[in-house]
C-alpha cells in the first residue's frame, strides 16, 4: 500500500498522481500516447487506497487524459472494482478526453455507478468538484 503523503507526486513511467489530503483530491496526469495497462491500474488503485483509508469520506480524482489512447481489460477491471466499491464517495472529473476515452469513461460510469463527468478544461472540472463538496 502507498504511504499517505500529501502534495508529493508519485510517478511511474505511465502516470503521475498527487494527493492533496486536506481536500481529499488526487490529481492524475498520464504519459502521452499511452495505452493503460493492469500495472497502471494497480498503481492508481493502491495509491488511492493508501490515501483515502477505510472511512467512507468523499474523495475526488481529477484526471487529465490528454494523449491516452486506451485502457486494456486488466486496467478497466482493477479500477472498476475499486470505484464500484466507493461509488457513493468517489467523484471523478476527467479532462481532455479523446473519442475513445470518452466512450470508455461513459461505459465505466454506467458500469460502476460512480459520479464521473467529462469537462473541456480543468477550471470547469474543479468547479463541478466544488459543487460536489470537494475543495478542489
Amino acid at each position: 500500500m502507498i504511504a499517505a503523503t500529501s502534495d508529493t507526486p508519485l510517478v511511474t513511467g505511465s502516470l503521475e498522481i498527487t494527493w492533496h489530503s486536506e481536500s481529499r483530491l488526487a490529481v492524475l496526469h498520464f504519459a502521452r500516447e499511452i495505452n493503460l495497462s493492469g500495472k497502471d491500474g494497480t498503481f492508481l488503485v493502491d495509491s488511492l487506497r493508501g490515501w483515502i483509508g477505510t472511512e467512507a469520506k468523499p474523495f475526488a480524482l481529477l484526471a487529465d487524459t490528454k494523449g491516452v489512447r486506451g485502457a486494456d481489460a486488466e486496467y478497466r477491471a482493477k479500477t472498476r472494482d475499486f470505484f464500484k466499491s466507493h461509488r457513493k464517495s468517489a467523484y471523478v472529473a476527467v479532462t481532455n478526453m479523446g473519442p475513445v476515452i470518452r466512450i470508455v469513461a461513459d461505459m465505466f460510469r454506467i458500469g460502476t455507478g460512480i459520479h464521473l463527468k467529462g469537462f473541456v478544461d480543468e477550471v470547469a472540472a474543479r468547479s463541478w468538484l466544488r459543487r460536489q463538496g470537494i475543495a478542489a
